[in-house]
């Protein structure tokens, strides 16, 4: 069985094309990889909430927001292993807005001294355009080649909404020193049709993403250094991260993100399993002069419900 599902996985990836992306950008990618690879969720054991939140490029209008929540827990049925989640992301950028609702559903075995799984999104995407606030500007003498967006059929002058089915897959393996994963999303292209002359559509997008747990020696400080690559083969962006981590509780780090900006992380595990944690873009390119940079939070939540009712025995009444 694992290697029939694992055969059925390499035949959907090398058989499809890509061609355009639509992505939401979270710098604390390495506490949401659910977000960008659906077999990421087994590496949970117990009930898990994890949201994130970012404002980009502070101070620009009309700049990128976007809020992504992830829910799931883990599954077993006659032997066999896995998780199940929720996956919800709200994004607007401009004049374009994104609602996404996606289950994931994986399946995970033991390999080696880790554990691999293969993951998928099921879900639907609904895309929208404030058509009502196009404004195409006209040259230096009051006219040039623009057309004016009423006079364009293919552009909408209302607001408009359309949505699709989307899908996604992933494999994952992890053990107690590092992790790996790769995905698709968007696997069936999905298009947005808006009226009959007018539509957008998502293009496929390929994540690549790694991490490392690196032994000091203080027994209490941890050195985590990880990648995520985002790529359509034409358009490719990379991000690297060191993070540092002491006892398990706090942690802090700093990354590059190619061509883009300097990212500053930090957070903290708190008490019974929930975990707070903040990072700070600063652009490295011209953004930087009309941007203040972009703020993102994330919170997560952990833990295991038992609907199974203790019963406790006691030899003597007199410890009752």
């Amino acid at each position: 069985m694992k290697k029939s599902v694992l055969i059925v996985f390499l035949s959907v990836w090398f058989t499809t094309t890509i061609e355009a992306q639509f992505v939401s950008q979270f710098s604390q990618y390495m506490f949401s990889k659910e977000t960008y690879n659906p077999a990421a969720l087994s590496q949970y054991d117990m009930i898990t909430m994890n949201g994130i939140y970012k404002l980009q490029w502070v101070g620009i209008k009309n700049a990128p927001v976007d809020a992504a929540f992830h829910a799931s827990l883990p599954w077993s049925f006659q032997h066999q292993n896995g998780n199940v989640g929720l996956a919800l992301d709200n994004e607007s950028m401009g004049l374009l807005t994104k609602q996404e609702a996606a289950v994931q559903v994986t399946y995970k075995f033991s390999y080696g001294k880790g554990t691999f799984s293969i993951g998928l999104n099921l879900g639907a995407v609904k895309v929208g355009f404030n058509g009502d606030s196009v404004h195409i500007p006209t040259g230096m003498f009051g006219n040039d080649y623009h057309k004016a967006a009423s006079l364009d059929p293919l552009i909408p002058t209302t607001q408009v909404n359309g949505m699709a089915f989307n899908t996604g897959i992933g494999v994952f393996y992890f053990n107690p020193s590092f992790y790996v994963g790769a995905s698709m999303l968007n696997l069936t292209k999905p298009t947005i049709r808006w009226s009959s002359t007018q539509s957008t559509y998502i293009g496929s997008m390929y994540y690549f993403m790694g991490g490392y747990n690196i032994s000091t020696v203080n027994p209490l400080i941890k050195i985590k250094p990880s990648f995520f690559v985002k790529t359509n083969f034409i358009n490719t962006q990379e991000d690297i991260n060191l993070t540092v981590d002491y006892k398990n509780k706090f942690w802090g780090g700093m990354g590059y993100r190619w061509g883009d900006s300097f990212i500053v992380n930090g957070g903290v595990h708190l008490n019974n399993g929930l975990s707070v944690g903040y990072a700070f873009d600063l652009p490295t390119t011209a953004l930087g002069s009309a941007s203040f940079g972009s703020h993102e939070l994330m919170v997560s939540y952990h833990f295991k419900l038992s609907l199974i009712k203790k019963h406790n025995k006691y030899k003597s009444v007199r410890i009752l």
